[in-house]
C-alpha cells in the first residue's frame, strides 16, 4: 500500500467537505425540531437558553445563534451540517 501524498490528502479531505454541506437554513432545521417534539416557540426557546424574539430572529435568519444555544440546538438533534454553516456564511 503506498502512501498518499499531503496535497492529494488535502485536497480529497477539501473535497469531502465541500460535499458535506447542507442547504437546510439553520431556521427550518430548528422550527423541525420543534415541531417534531410538539413545543411551543416559547418553550423551545427556553430550552436552547433564548429569549423568544432571538430565537425568532434567528428562525427569520436575521441573527445568528449563540456558541451555547448551537451547543444546546445540536444536543437535541439538530444536524451539525447545519449548524455549522451559519458560521461559515458570515464569514
Amino acid at each position: 500500500m503506498t502512501k498518499e501524498n499531503e496535497s492529494r490528502v488535502m485536497s480529497r479531505l477539501f473535497l469531502e467537505i465541500a460535499s458535506s454541506t447542507s442547504d437546510v437554513p439553520v431556521g427550518d432545521a430548528l422550527e423541525f425540531r420543534r415541531n417534531e417534539y410538539g413545543l411551543s416557540r416559547r418553550n423551545f426557546s427556553l430550552l436552547l437558553g433564548l429569549q423568544e424574539s432571538h430565537y425568532s430572529e434567528v428562525v427569520n435568519g436575521k441573527k445568528r445563534l449563540s456558541l451555547n444555544a448551537t451547543k444546546r440546538a445540536y444536543a437535541i438533534g439538530v444536524p451539525a451540517e447545519v449548524l455549522l454553516q451559519q458560521t461559515e456564511q458570515s464569514e
